[in-house]
């Protein structure tokens, strides 16, 4: 995406939230399996762009987008602690703890707006340039394994890149940091597991709320329901792990 983009303006309709998200809407948590395969976007070996879940209480389902590339996660049932996000309030998410963590989280909410607007290699690569916003390290390592990763890792973090830098000098990355003041972050919710760490087998993702009346958020809506998701779940388990 080479211009910026603004998630415009948006409301959290709770009394109004139906179909697979009503449980969201009435309480703290929600209970969703991930749905095999969760995509049909491979890049590196990893599924990308957004995954299909379903969601437990009804057995409906819907789209996520994980912002989780250190973790693992399975195909099991899992409940997950439902937080609008609140830039003062960031305690018990999974990279709350970063410095600059509020920005990041915003950072990253708008290279997922762009994802979903992408297919095939780009969205892949709009993911993990949202992997990295967080986790940059961890991308670089996993994108130097492959032939064409250095292009990526130059689309990235920036021309010349090459895999060999987690510092940022360009590409999706330095949009990111440049064109996120642009969106009204209030309608993300983020959904964190009961667990981190090496021995965690969930990861974190995201959720935005409806718009009022239409928005650059319109490609995230399911017809039949006033609350809409996306955003996230889901990398190290979900990757192939034998290249295609």
């Amino acid at each position: 995406m080479r211009k910026s983009w603004n998630i415009g303006k948006v409301v959290l309709f709770l009394a109004l939230c139906g179909g697979p998200f009503a449980a969201i809407c009435e309480a703290s948590t929600l209970q969703a399996q991930m749905n095999n395969p969760p995509s049909n976007n491979i890049l590196e070996n990893v599924y990308v762009g957004p995954y299909s879940f379903t969601n437990l209480s009804n057995s409906s389902s819907f789209q996520m987008i994980c912002d989780d590339f250190k973790d693992e996660t399975n195909f099991n049932p899992a409940t997950y602690t439902v937080r609008s996000f609140d830039p003062n309030n960031l305690g018990g998410t999974v990279w709350g703890s970063m410095q600059n963590a509020a920005a990041l989280y915003e950072q990253a909410g708008w290279l997922a707006a762009g994802m979903m607007t992408k297919t095939g290699f780009t969205q892949g690569e709009y993911h993990f340039a949202l992997w990295a916003v967080f986790d940059p390290a961890d991308v670089i390592a996993w994108l130097k394994n492959f032939g064409d990763g250095a292009g990526i890792c130059n689309d990235v973090f920036g021309a010349g890149n090459n895999c060999g830098s987690t510092k940022i000098t360009g590409g999706l990355l330095l949009q990111a940091e440049q064109n996120y003041g642009s969106g009204d972050y209030s309608n993300m919710l983020i959904l964190t597991p009961p667990c981190t760490g090496p021995s965690c087998s969930e990861q974190e993702f995201f959720m935005f709320s409806a718009p009022d009346g239409g928005s650059a958020l319109t490609y995230l809506s399911l017809a039949s329901v006033a609350c809409m998701v996306a955003v996230c779940y889901s990398r190290r388990t979900t990757r192939v792990e034998k290249p295609l």
